[in-house]
């Protein structure tokens, strides 16, 4: 094997090395820095109450204990009351048994939500805190 042949290989095994160092470094920063949830802004609750029009199609984060179950249908999920965090008026959300399906009055959860037609407050994900 000639010299330059030796030190193409060598460069070649050093990209993949480096590559491979970087996704793992991609992975472990984004397992740890809160993943979906923390590049979203959180759900001014008190301006959506006032105006839920402005918020359509928006996708926040929000933090909030569940204060009670309004409804609940089997197959399709449920509408919860919700006291987000730093607000004492609650906040009307719904649930499909697809994201959520054993849910307390009492838990609290980050959620990520979506602003439907309607100003319905959609939960796209939730999880535990």
């Amino acid at each position: 094997m000639s010299l330059f042949q030796s030190l193409k290989n060598s460069h070649t095994r050093l990209q993949v090395f480096a590559g491979t160092l970087l996704c793992v470094a991609a992975l472990t920063f984004s397992s740890c820095s809160g993943g979906e949830f923390s590049n979203l802004e959180t759900l001014p609750a008190q301006q959506f109450l006032e105006k839920p029009i402005d918020f359509l199609g928006n996708t926040y984060s929000v933090r909030a204990q569940i204060d009670s179950q309004i409804k609940w249908e089997k197959g399709v999920g449920r509408i919860l009351a919700v006291l987000p965090e730093g607000s004492s008026k609650r906040l009307p959300v719904f649930v499909s048994e697809v994201v959520g399906d054993n849910i307390h009055i009492g838990q609290r959860f980050e959620m990520r939500v979506r602003i439907q037609e309607g100003g319905l407050v959609y939960v796209e994900a939730l999880r535990k805190y």
